[in-house]
């Protein structure tokens, strides 16, 4: 039951509590007046119909209420009926305005978002990158998934992230994020002053439960460095060979939680690719409940074109939660060395969008 539902019934139970004392105390007393607060009670966490259906419920039940006591003649009784389609009228209005309101805040965290983390395909530095960002599910909430670019002489430096949170803070957290990223991209000797510099830059921006889940890197087309702080591991894909995660030694502290975290270094050979991601991809759930196993979505990015392989991912990940009724935004950030043998050596070709889900038994 999600907390809207819970809260209907409460709303509910607290009608029919008031209706049933009104009865009980006999017509000497009346309180359906008080039942005004049902309307005003579904304001708060629904819609405007649904506000609507509760107050046209709520009048029907005083009604049925002063019947039962033989007042519905009364002044008084007539009063308060009035003073409860009103209270009733004003609730779906406030309903209605909250929700207009709500979506022109995300119109604007979207349209922010979009301007934060756009879509991009580059070579630079011996290296090709492609980076997406997209929404798992069409009912996902503006998120802070984040990435960012800079080419420094210590080779490409890139920022993968997540901010808690949904909404309008998350994004202002993700540009906050992005610009310190790269003021100090350039300026820091190695990727755990990097992460350090973000940590005390940001300490003014975050409140005392936020947190960014993050992986800085340093590529170039024969090694790739790694800071991991508390997000999930990158996805190695070599040219031959089975992917692997580049999981951190041990475990780390989001920034903004005092991380400590390691450097982790490893070779690239011709042909392989580095995926880097957000929980929308490694936490997809489909309507069982299952996530995507990460060695199918490995083979899904053995597409010819990077920007093409990640195509193929989004589409999987559509198809893998067009079911769900839970979504979250997806970065993905897919890159490999720009050697010409590499970029045309024929590749395995990727799965079908369904082969995504984890199969029940072997591996994944």
């Amino acid at each position: 039951m999600t907390s809207r539902t819970a809260w209907l019934w409460l709303t509910a139970l607290v009608g029919m509590g008031i209706a049933v004392g009104d009865v009980a105390m006999g017509p000497a007393t009346s309180q359906i007046g008080l039942l005004l607060v049902c309307p005003l009670l579904a304001s708060t966490q629904h819609g405007w119909r649904v506000t609507a259906v509760v107050s046209g419920a709520a009048t029907l039940l005083a009604v049925a209420v002063s019947t039962v006591e033989h007042a519905l003649g009364q002044g008084d009784t007539q009063v308060r009926l009035l003073t409860l389609v009103v209270a009733g009228a004003y609730g779906t209005w406030c309903a209605h305005r909250s929700a207009s309101l709500q979506q022109q805040l995300e119109k604007v965290a979207s349209a922010a978002q979009r301007a934060i983390i756009q879509p991009t395909d580059f070579s630079i530095g011996g290296l090709d990158v492609s980076a997406r960002y997209h929404s798992a599910a069409a009912q996902a909430h503006i998120g802070g998934d984040l990435y960012a670019f800079a080419n420094t002489p210590m080779g490409l430096r890139l920022l993968i992230g997540d901010v808690r949170g949904k909404g309008l803070p998350p994004v202002h957290l993700s540009a906050a994020a992005i610009g310190h990223f790269r003021d100090a991209a350039y300026t820091q000797p190695d990727l755990l002053a990097v992460a350090g510099e973000l940590e005390s830059r940001l300490a003014g921006d975050l409140g005392a439960e936020d947190f960014i889940t993050a992986v800085i890197a340093e590529v170039d087309p024969h090694h790739v460095r790694l800071v991991n702080c508390g997000h999930h591991a990158p996805l190695h894909l070599p040219a031959t060979g089975a992917p692997a995660l580049l999981a951190p030694p041990g475990p780390t502290t989001p920034i903004g939680l005092a991380p400590d975290p390691t450097v982790q270094e490893v070779p690239l050979a011709a042909g392989d690719r580095l995926l880097f991601y957000t929980d929308g991809l490694a936490e997809a759930r489909d309507r069982t409940g299952a996530m995507p196993d990460l060695q199918l979505i490995g083979r899904l990015c053995t597409g010819a074109q990077l920007d093409g392989a990640l195509d193929t991912v989004l589409k999987a990940l559509q198809h893998h939660t067009r079911h769900s009724t839970a979504g979250d935004d997806i970065a993905l950030v897919l890159l490999q060395p720009a050697h010409d043998h590499a970029r045309h050596a024929p590749r395995p070709r990727p799965h079908a969008p369904d082969a995504v889900t984890r199969r029940r038994a072997g591996t994944g």
